[in-house]
């Protein structure tokens, strides 16, 4: 009698469709296969079968879908992370709930240049100050650069301050100016506390960009965290 394993995959698909609404989209399939495939060949197997399931499932969630160069499934995001109808929210919408803010004022810190060794990108931001530094691109993925609030008043979720190009001005000091700035206010409604706007620098080769963000302004963790087209978004954001 032939030992066979069992091959289990499963993808799921968050999508916001309305303001504060969001819907999943879930498959899981199981496979029997015969142990004799050895490890290797159950590994490609539930890699085939499991960028099957994500095609599927984003195909479901209205999605497009495009390879990596290294063949992996990945979701098309043309602005930030798009939703299946393609609608774009209204400041007024992605802004959460609370009480009227000061629009604040842009006083990012300024800092040194990057240079030195490129690193691979992450799914996550890590290091000091991840959380604040996830949190950042997180708004920029998903979130216009201005909330308003029940009374009118505007909120600066985050300030563009490179160039087109992606260089920054340089201080007196000769450090670089940072590429973005993150309201202090948007942050708070996040439950991050700092004192002024928080800067965001784009290291060399990008690889301090996460790879994957989620709508934390609308509520969503890690667990949910999607990939997105960081080029698309970057440039998006100069036009």
């Amino acid at each position: 009698m032939t030992d066979n394993a069992k091959i289990t995959v499963s993808f799921t698909q968050k999508v916001s469709e309305a303001p504060y609404e969001t819907a999943d989209y879930s498959l899981s399939i199981e496979r029997t296969v015969p142990e004799s495939m050895g490890e290797e060949g159950i590994i490609a197997e539930a890699n085939s079968l499991f960028a099957d399931v994500k095609n599927e499932v984003l195909k479901q969630a209205g999605q497009e879908v495009d390879l990596s160069p290294d063949g992996v499934v990945m979701r098309r995001l043309k602005s930030g992370v798009s939703r299946p109808d393609g609608n774009k929210p209204t400041s007024s919408e992605e802004a959460p709930a609370s009480s009227a803010p000061v629009r604040p004022k842009a006083s990012a810190p300024a800092g040194g240049k990057v240079t030195g060794r490129v690193y691979k990108r992450v799914p996550l931001c890590v290091g000091k100050q991840a959380d604040i530094r996830q949190a950042g691109w997180n708004l920029i993925a998903f979130q216009p650069a201005e909330w308003q609030d029940e009374n009118g008043e505007v909120i600066e979720v985050y300030k563009v301050k490179e160039k087109a190009d992606g260089t920054t001005d340089t201080t007196n000091r000769g450090t670089n100016y940072p590429n973005f700035s993150i309201g202090k206010d948007a942050l708070a409604r996040l439950g991050i506390e700092v004192k002024q706007d928080f800067g965001m620098w784009v290291n060399d080769g990008d690889s301090n960009v996460p790879l994957t963000v989620f709508d934390q302004a609308a509520g969503e963790t890690q667990a949910d965290a999607v990939e997105w087209d960081w080029m698309t978004r970057r440039q998006d954001l100069h036009s």
